[in-house]
């Protein structure tokens, strides 16, 4: 995603206009709201689907293990308080609550966003800013394609990166007592397998 215009009030989508759009859309489109501007993103790359899905299975794995009260889900638009008429969606999120039959939600202890190539500087810095304005949310994380390199934000230190590069390292998120091993995120990647 690298549309970051900016339109004036008046001219923007609301959440509620947006949904109604969705509802008329076929289901394998993702369409994110940002601010006020409907986004239909590419399909996602392989590679991409991989990663995303070793990230839920870990996360499930854990909870299931541990019989963690959390639970991982693919993504859903998700209310962003500093921006009324956004509705990004990450890759993975971690709610609080159980399964619903809702399409959005604003309940996130950690969103995790895999970077593809239209995930520019800009959207990233933007992304970082409305997911840390989701209340109970205590982690973002990122995750690179190309290299093994994982950035987590933490609510508890203001949002400053913390970064995991390399397959032999791990990242810890305190919220959900979790490591996350990186040769475990990257598997049956090309980056997984250097």
């Amino acid at each position: 995603m690298s549309v970051l215009l900016k339109l004036a009030p008046e001219d923007q989508m609301t959440i509620e206009d947006f949904l109604a759009f969705t509802e008329t859309r076929p289901d394998d489109e993702r369409w994110e709201l940002i601010e006020g501007v409907p986004v239909l993103n590419a399909a996602p790359a392989n590679i991409h689907q991989v990663v995303t899905g070793n990230i839920l299975a870990l996360l499930l794995r854990h909870k299931a293990e541990h019989s963690a009260s959390w639970l991982p889900t693919l993504g859903i638009g998700t209310r962003v308080p500093v921006s009324a008429n956004s509705l990004p969606q990450p890759d993975v999120y971690v709610s609080e609550g159980p399964a619903n039959w809702d399409h959005v939600t604003n309940d996130a202890l950690v969103i995790f966003e895999v970077l593809s190539r239209s995930n520019r500087k800009a959207d990233q810095v933007w992304r970082r800013k409305v997911y840390a304005s989701v209340p109970n949310c205590l982690h973002y994380v990122t995750v690179a394609l190309k290299t093994a390199t994982v950035a987590v934000y933490d609510r508890a230190t203001k949002w400053k990166a913390r970064e995991a590069t390399g397959l032999d390292t791990s990242i810890n998120l305190a919220a959900l007592s979790v490591t996350l091993p990186l040769a475990d995120v990257y598997r049956y990647t090309p980056v997984g397998q250097s």
